[in-house]
């Protein structure tokens, strides 16, 4: 064995026989940045393709328009929400985008929530009882993909309509109160809105978010 060890060549000749390596390791590392656009334009491919047959075959103009895909996953204990897109996002929220309507005895916490360009979360509480609140939750769906994740494992999930918009509620009791949570997307927006308050304001104030 030292023997072996001994015939191997030195440091010094080592060097001598590959004097500069570094042009290799930029070319292989030019070649794997390389590679991963090329990756990303077959799975946009791929998804365009997959959007491009169900477009054909649905009967829906509107459905055959559609840009973005909310696809819902039911884990053991959570749901998990993601929205893939192809083509370009919007670049903010439509000039004065928000909820118009508030329910009686509520009033905005400005302490909680923000707004900006392409979000905005507002939050409300009832004034006589600041257990009772709701949120409030819209944002551009950015082209990397968006992922919510929601309670699963004590919330019952029902498929209904905001406006034109297909939605999921979800219905909870917890602390001995009925609580919801709305998502849906439409026009390149998600909407979340969550809270203790009744079913029938819970959508009153979906449909009057514009």
């Amino acid at each position: 064995a030292q023997k072996e060890l001994d015939e191997l060549p030195s440091p010094a000749q080592l060097k001598e026989r590959y004097p500069d390596t570094s042009r290799w390791d930029a070319r292989l590392q030019a070649a794997l940045h390389k590679r991963r656009p090329v990756l990303k334009r077959v799975l946009i491919a791929v998804l365009t393709l997959v959007i491009l047959t169900l477009g054909a075959l649905a009967v829906s103009a509107e459905f055959r328009r559609a840009v973005y895909t909310m696809i819902q996953k039911f884990l053991p204990i959570e749901m998990q929400l993601t929205y893939q897109m192809d083509g370009e996002p919007l670049e903010q929220l439509p000039n004065g985008y928000s909820d118009h309507y508030v329910p009686d005895g509520f009033e905005r916490d400005y302490e909680q929530g923000y707004d900006n360009e392409i979000s905005f979360l507002h939050a409300y509480v009832d004034a006589n009882d600041k257990s009772i609140f709701y949120y409030v939750d819209c944002s551009v769906i950015q082209d990397y993909g968006q992922i919510e994740t929601f309670d699963n494992e004590h919330t019952v999930y029902e498929r209904i309509k905001v406006g034109t918009a297909d939605a999921t509620l979800g219905t909870n009791n917890s602390g001995g109160r009925t609580g919801y949570v709305l998502v849906w997307e439409k026009d390149g927006i998600s909407h979340t809105i969550i809270g203790k308050i009744s079913r029938e304001e819970l959508l009153r104030i979906a449909e009057s978010i514009s």
